[in-house]
């Protein structure tokens, strides 16, 4: 695979996963049912946006799949780097957000956004080009499922903790 032509798409899949999130950020809203709690936020907690991201990284790593399926190299990675690009982007995302307390400002919180999946895309290219990752790739779609299964249970049980506060609907959780 040309390096050239894998750094345009990994650039490529920083505006993809934007515009998905966007989507996905709203669906809830949209349409609320038990269903779409499962697999959209919720509410506008900063805990709730990891569904957001798990969500959005789960619909690109299939199109990823598909557009890479004959590039065996790539493809042997694709799980696991995208895997990895999801943890930090589970852990960065709340901690800037935690730190810079931007509750009220779109803007701000579109910006570090951003940056978090500049940095996540990255890491993916970054690991596409390693070819020894075939070991994690089982280990990253368990992991995956499980880090799945906990923010859904956190949306019907959240703890009360400012990480699972909404302050725009002042609560927890599921908020009618």
């Amino acid at each position: 695979m040309n390096l050239d032509k894998l750094k345009k798409w990994k650039i490529l899949s920083i505006f993809a996963l934007f515009g998905l999130s966007a989507i996905i950020h709203s669906l809830y809203k949209w349409f609320p049912n038990t269903l779409t709690a499962i697999f959209f936020p919720v509410n506008e907690s900063i805990w709730e946006h990891n569904k957001m991201i798990l969500f959005a990284f789960f619909i690109w790593t299939f199109i990823e799949y598909f557009r890479f399926k004959d590039k065996k190299v790539i493809i042997n990675n694709l799980i696991s780097a995208i895997f990895c690009s999801i943890i930090v982007m589970l852990i960065f995302s709340p901690v800037f957000f935690l730190i810079l307390k931007t509750n009220d400002n779109v803007i701000v919180t579109l910006i570090i956004y951003f940056i978090c999946l500049c940095i996540t895309q990255y890491i993916s290219y970054l690991l596409y080009k390693d070819y020894s990752l075939d070991d994690l790739t089982k280990s990253s779609v368990v992991l995956w499922i499980i880090i799945f299964i906990i923010n859904t249970i956190l949306s019907f049980y959240p703890p009360h903790l400012k990480i699972f506060y909404d302050y725009n609907k002042e609560g927890y959780g599921i908020i009618n």
